[in-house]
């Protein structure tokens, strides 16, 4: 992500809150431009107040969110699955989409919430049994090794209302939707929605 963003100070007054919703989440997989993020995509409303170090640098994250997170708090973090079902397109082929949480040492101590389509013909039959199965968080299923074969594009970065999923005292939150490249080509798209204040219970 483009470094600037990091630094927009916030303009609340009046602006609208966007929906985590509010944009379409289908899965293309065509050509994605990998130029850096537009900072017209980016809500002028994206934090109350300064992001910590900790949001700063997921934010910039391009691999693995789950190695990430990881990495930051010394402690294996754990994919809840809240829902998940598999549809067949035309045009796609099959489409898992995935609405999960991700953890550390307790299933209420949430990091983050997040909604993911993922097209399943862009994986090989290994991957995606264990991704029907839920046996396997989708960066860490598709980067064991961290190798860097994950590569996000920010499609929209914006400051939202905290779900309740996510259990903070804090009332917003930040959503960053972006497609997802998997040894450069494109297998689909992933909001993901934390705070601050969940960010730092990964530690």
């Amino acid at each position: 992500m483009n470094s600037d963003l990091l630094a927009l100070q916030p303009a609340l007054s009046g602006a609208g809150l966007v929906s985590p919703d509010s944009r379409s989440s289908a899965v293309d997989p065509g050509p994605v431009d990998s130029s850096p993020v537009d900072p017209s995509l980016v809500d002028p409303a994206l934090v109350e107040a300064a992001p910590s170090k900790r949001l700063a640098e997921y934010l910039a994250l391009q691999g693995s969110t789950t190695f990430f997170l990881q990495a930051v708090c010394g402690h294996p973090v754990e994919v809840e699955v809240l829902h998940q079902s598999v549809e067949t397109h035309p045009d796609r082929g099959d489409i898992l989409r995935r609405h999960s949480r991700l953890y550390v040492r307790h299933a209420r101590n949430i990091v983050l919430v997040a909604k993911s389509e993922i097209a399943l013909s862009r994986l090989d039959p290994n991957q995606r049994q264990k991704l029907i199965e839920r046996s396997e968080g989708i960066g860490k299923l598709l980067d064991p090794g961290n190798l860097g074969l994950l590569e996000k594009n920010d499609i929209e970065v914006s400051r939202v209302p905290a779900p309740r999923s996510l259990r903070t005292a804090s009332d917003w939150a930040v959503s960053r939707y972006f497609s997802l490249k998997f040894n450069g080509e494109r297998c689909g798209e992933i909001r993901e929605i934390l705070n601050n204040e969940s960010l730092e219970r990964a530690r």
